[in-house]
């Protein structure tokens, strides 16, 4: 491949696509919560976050195709965390939370006639959703058992 038949350089901490209009924004989104991701092996997912990394330095393997830059960090951006970088467990990322979400829905909606049915598929979705919170929180600013305790006692405003 020469000099002037190579791809443009892209920029991978862009959106693909045009953030200024609601088709652009819904294909960035729809893309980050394919939950066909969600069945990448941890092989495929490291493979994918090593060719974005090596991209970013300069260092792709020859013959990398944009295509497959853009898959890669897709795969980059479904699993591994923002801040810290670190592979998100896999029940907790964005693209399990649709399906994830309705499979609790189904059973909270299959189970209702007892309390203690109820009571459990009530927890299961709390436990649930405490888990996806926790797993795209911001991981940038530490946050301490003791600043918890500071803003839990700090009077309410409203």
């Amino acid at each position: 491949m020469t000099a002037s038949s190579e791809i443009p350089r892209i920029d991978l901490d862009q959106p693909r696509w045009d953030q200024t209009t609601f088709l652009g924004r819904l294909k960035h989104f729809a893309n980050l919560t394919d939950m066909r991701t969600v069945l990448s092996s941890d092989a495929k997912l490291n493979e994918a976050k090593d060719l974005v990394t090596k991209y970013r330095l300069g260092a792709a393997p020859p013959g990398t195709t944009e295509d497959q830059l853009w898959y890669a960090k897709k795969l980059y951006d479904s699993a591994f965390h923002p801040d810290s970088g670190e592979l998100q467990n896999m029940i907790g990322r964005m693209s399990f939370q649709v399906p994830g979400g309705m499979l609790i829905t189904g059973f909270m909606m299959q189970f209702y006639r007892t309390i203690p049915a109820v009571v459990f598929w009530q927890w299961i979705n709390q436990s649930f959703n405490a888990l996806v919170n926790y797993t795209n929180r911001n991981a940038a600013s530490a946050i301490t058992t003791k600043s918890v305790q500071r803003m839990s006692q700090q009077p309410q405003r409203l």
